[in-house]
């Protein structure tokens, strides 16, 4: 790869693509914005129970137990 302005071809392309996921993000509607929070909480409880700490992530009332998972009608 060459430099260009000391800077390569694939960090330019690199911070690109984390400029549009950012962008992409911020897009999103609330309520994904919410259980893709949850997601990263139940992610990390698993890691942090498993280090013995007690951890309580989110719960919403009639969202299933299962993170992402569609409501029942």
């Amino acid at each position: 790869m060459e430099a260009i302005d000391g800077v390569s071809a694939e960090v330019t392309r690199i911070f690109a693509a984390k400029e549009q996921r950012r962008q992409d993000l911020a897009r999103l509607p609330f309520p994904e914005k919410v259980r893709a929070v949850m997601q990263l909480q139940e992610m990390a409880a698993t890691i942090l129970r498993a280090r013995g700490k007690a951890v309580q992530p989110w719960r919403i009332a009639g969202h299933d137990e299962k993170v992402g998972a569609a409501s029942p009608p």
